[in-house]
């Protein structure tokens, strides 16, 4: 599975080092995410770990090539392979407060290791350096450092430097977010909660934060950047004019079925403010299958909140010919944005495919059993507001009849009635 990942998006493949510390807490979140199932959570790893470079990448553009590069709180390296492997920035240094994750860098990656620090002030790091990249780290923080870490950084930064960070959007958050939120949970193993937990931010606060740093700083928000879940920020000393937003497609593949003419892979794919190029499906590496032509998908577009992206269903069909084995061919279904860039809605044996796509409907129908909840609590809470304003009104009738005002009234009524004043009986 790794190797059909790689094979088709990092050259010289085969040299890539693949060494994983099993004390890697990113490795043992992809263990439990994916219930133990470990080749799942392996190829999920190193998805991970391209993702982030390719969005690194990117980002790099906007200045061009760093000379010096700091990849801070990175752990035991899951990105770090990657960009000595292609050598992203002139000189890499890496930085973490696990001494055994730096001292594995340092073995496997050849990198210059700074063991961190938990008081931001402390950290010995000299700079300056062209780019920092902090992914996952300022999503954990509480208030108490998130302002000090981001200082901290800022201040080893080149006149044209870019700091790169990671966030948990408050739209992740499991209550209403006032500027930032702080949980006592995380994925970590071994790091005190409440120093790393799980924190949500509003845009509005990070945007404070920055300008408490240089009223003139720049500072580009990148929505769900990464890994289709976590903000990005880029903040920077200097302006950055050419800071073109990285757009990747959206997508699921939701059903699968073995038909007489081949294997039929479908699903849905968007940009949500237009279509996708198209969805492609390979093979051990080759391409099999592509879909050029979506049909309409109105639950998606529903699903997405974006009424405009119905035209998204897609059909691959790969012919029974270039299926060898369900069980140990590597199945990659992927979507393409117009400009060429590549999300990966599904990497595994097809035998895993169908499975996949039962945990899918499963999801699906489990959502849609809570909205339906939703709307019968909703509902219920309704009729007994009516139900109590009802008995309300009846209260209010019996107290106006208790009256001495009803009371005459009733009798001048009465004495209409026997006068032929009034058609009322």
């Amino acid at each position: 599975m790794v190797d059909a990942l790689l094979s088709a998006r990092v050259p010289r493949w085969q040299e890539l080092n693949r060494a994983i510390d099993e004390r890697d807490d990113m490795l043992d979140f992809a263990l439990h995410l994916f219930g133990h199932d470990r080749d799942r959570a392996v190829a999920n790893y190193f998805q991970n770990a391209l993702d982030q470079y390719t969005l690194l990448v990117h980002i790099s553009r906007w200045r061009g090539t760093p000379g010096r590069m700091l990849d801070f709180a990175s752990g035991y390296g899951r990105l770090t392979r990657l960009l000595v492997h292609e050598h992203l920035a002139g000189e890499t240094t890496v930085s973490d407060i696990l001494e055994g994750a730096m001292e594995f860098q340092h073995e496997q990656f050849g990198v210059r290791t700074i063991l961190s620090t938990r008081e931001p002030e402390q950290f010995p790091a000299a700079g300056p350096y062209d780019l920092i990249f902090v992914a996952s780290l300022f999503s954990h923080l509480p208030a108490s450092t998130f302002t000090r870490w981001l200082r901290r950084l800022t201040e080893l930064l080149t006149p044209g430097g870019l700091l790169v960070f990671s966030v948990h959007d408050e739209s992740l958050a499991p209550e209403k977010v006032d500027g930032i939120a702080f949980h006592s949970t995380s994925e970590s193993r071994v790091l005190d909660l409440e120093d790393y937990g799980s924190t949500f931010v509003t845009e509005g606060y990070v945007r404070e934060q920055v300008r408490a740093i240089g009223e003139d700083w720049a500072c580009i928000r990148m929505p769900r950047a990464m890994a289709d879940w976590q903000d990005v920020y880029v903040i920077s000393p200097s302006a950055l004019p050419d800071a073109a937003q990285r757009h990747l497609p959206k997508g699921f593949v939701d059903n699968f079925a073995v038909a007489d003419d081949g294997v039929r892979v479908s699903g849905w794919a968007t940009m949500l403010d237009g279509p996708v190029d198209r969805v492609e499906v390979r093979l051990d590496g080759a391409v099999v299958a592509t879909a050029r032509s979506f049909g309409p998908r109105p639950d998606a577009a529903a699903w997405l909140g974006v009424p405009g992206a119905v035209d998204c269903g897609f059909e691959c069909l790969l012919p029974h010919s270039a299926v060898h084995s369900f069980r140990y061919e590597v199945a990659t279904v992927s979507a393409f944005s117009p400009a060429g860039e590549e999300r990966i809605l599904f990497l595994g044996t097809l035998d895993s495919l169908d499975g996949h796509v039962a945990r899918e409907r499963g999801k699906a129908l489990q959502h849609q059993l809570a909205l339906r909840g939703m709307e019968i609590t909703a509902m219920s809470e309704q009729l007994a507001a009516a139900q109590h304003h009802g008995k309300a009104l009846e209260h209010q009738i019996a107290a106006m009849r208790a009256s001495r005002f009803w009371k005459a009234r009733d009798q001048w009524f009465a004495v209409k009635r026997r006068m032929g004043l009034t058609e009322e009986t």
